[in-house]
């Protein structure tokens, strides 16, 4: 109740005692007018004894987050560090959106329409080499999928990370990626003169990123010890990855504000549980005696504590025959631990931090026990349409602007001869991003579906192959070649044994294991 209310009571109470008949009315009407406030549009805007602790208040979003945003990635990075349950969540996100990583298919066409494919295969021979360690991470030590798993992971953990493209005068191409945590984010700018700077990130009037402010520290090392010097980097250079929820963010928040206190529960309910259970372990039996004598059971001994200090000791060991005094009895400890209700405690927890995080129970927990074909497949497909909004906010935000300033520092560093690059970019910066092979649930029913998907022509061999994070010309390629070696070793009736797109899909049931 609000302190007007409260106060409108204390009045109609004082008015009571003074004269009764006009506190009764003066209480009667209270009542109907708290009776047609009841008769509300909206029972979740409610303001009675059911909805007034609910106290909520709109924002802009950076006045909403920025309060909490420090003290949530804090504890997100805890659970990361500590939390068996996180690095599930965690350690899926990595093998289902990345895997071994969402991989380029130069698509550039000629002018009939027709894909240029020396010009293509050029380009990703050129890229191979630039994702290795060396080439593509400004310190050296991961190749470029190794950087998108982390991307990937900081993005859960921390709800943002900044990639920053950065150009070396020695490297074999003059670009570079400098991975950006978000506390070299400079929140402490405050709105400079023709300049609005909001939580480190500085806006134009359409809230549009025109530049992000770094700690130096952060960007470089130094020798003078820490400070709080900023750098100014250019928005184009800078590919935030966060996920955007409302029109006027700029920075994010930590996916596991959600689901942080089912997982911190869960961690703590199980430390709880194998405390209870460790207790209740080194109880073996108590004995009683009526006399207040010393029992004789077991093998008395005397042993000392870490002060030096005398302690009795009676120990069970098999075998042991014992006479009792009179008045003595044993009673032995029926311990409750392990809880068995503590597994479906934890089950339930773990279905509700997969679905504050977009996955299933079974991706969570790795557990399939209680699955059949028909669900593990249900969930498996629902998980990958999840999976694949990742990818494609991925690809849009960090892979596509990437892929540009590639191609375009190839052209500028003399390994790509394309005389009219600047004139089409356009026309050279096509690409497509594949990504990792998805294991079939059943590899048998899988290609007996996309052969008929296939004869049908409601499918092609290049989606097929890209759902497995293969190339469709190589698979092709490599049919061929092992169809001519076959016919070199006199195996010609195999080599001809069926059709193309049946060889290939054979090809890749095997890769996935033989189906039961």
């Amino acid at each position: 109740m609000s302190w007007f209310g409260k106060a409108g009571y204390v009045l109609d109470r004082a008015v009571g005692l003074v004269a009764p008949g006009a506190g009764a009315r003066r209480m009667d009407d209270r009542a109907k007018m708290e009776a047609r406030w009841e008769k509300r549009n909206y029972d979740a805007a409610r303001i009675d004894r059911y909805g007034s602790g609910w106290v909520a208040v709109n924002k802009r979003p950076d006045e909403t987050d920025r309060v909490y945003r420090d003290r949530i990635r804090a504890r997100a990075r805890d659970l990361e560090r500590n939390n068996g349950i996180a690095q599930s969540v965690l350690l899926a996100m990595e093998r289902h959106v990345v895997g071994t990583g969402l991989r380029p298919q130069a698509k550039i066409l000629d002018a009939d329409g027709t894909e240029n494919e020396k010009l293509n295969r050029e380009i990703e021979a050129l890229w191979e080499v630039w994702a290795k360690p060396k080439n593509c991470d400004i310190t050296g030590h991961d190749g470029f999928y190794g950087l998108q798993r982390m991307m990937v992971r900081r993005m859960v953990t921390d709800g943002e990370i900044y990639p920053i493209l950065t150009a070396p005068e020695d490297g074999f191409i003059p670009l570079q990626i400098q991975m950006m945590e978000a506390d070299a984010l400079a929140t402490w700018m405050p709105r400079a003169k023709d300049k609005r700077i909001v939580s480190g990130v500085e806006v134009n009037e359409y809230w549009r990123p025109l530049a992000y402010w770094f700690y130096r520290d952060d960007m470089e090392t130094s020798s003078f010890g820490r400070t709080t010097e900023a750098v100014r980097v250019d928005a184009g250079r800078v590919l935030p990855m966060f996920v955007k929820t409302r029109p006027q963010a700029v920075r994010g928040i930590s996916q596991f504000a959600h689901v942080m206190g089912n997982i911190r529960d869960s961690g703590e309910y199980m430390d709880a549980e194998l405390m209870a259970a460790r207790i209740a372990a080194c109880f073996a039996a108590f004995i009683k005696t009526g006399s207040g004598n010393t029992p004789s059971i077991g093998r008395n001994a005397t042993v000392q504590d870490a002060l030096g200090r005398d302690k009795n000791v009676t120990r069970l060991e098999p075998g042991i025959v014992n006479t009792l005094p009179d008045g003595a009895d044993v009673e032995f400890a029926n311990p409750t631990h392990p809880n068995t209700g503590a597994s479906d405690f934890v089950a339930l927890q773990q279905r509700l931090i997969g679905a504050g995080t977009g996955q299933s129970y079974e991706v969570v927990s790795r557990d399939v026990s209680r699955t059949n074909y028909s669900s593990a497949r249900a969930a498996s497909l629902e998980d990958e349409e999840g999976y694949k909004v990742l990818r494609q906010f991925m690809v849009e935000r960090v892979l596509e602007p990437l892929w540009e300033a590639f191609v375009c520092a190839c052209v500028l560093s003399g390994k790509l001869n394309i005389r009219d690059y600047f004139q089409r970019p356009d026309v050279y910066n096509r690409c497509r991003w594949v990504p990792p092979g998805r294991q079939w649930v059943d590899p048998l029913k899988e290609v007996s579906a996309i052969t008929k998907e296939m004869e049908a022509g409601i499918t092609t061999l290049q989606d097929v192959c890209a759902s497995k994070g293969k190339d469709w010309r190589e698979v092709l390629e490599q049919i061929s070649r092992e169809r001519e070696y076959m016919t070199s070793l006199n195996l010609g009736g195999l080599a001809g044994s069926s059709g193309i797109g049946q060889e290939a899909l054979s090809l890749m049931a095997l890769d996935n294991g033989k189906g039961e």
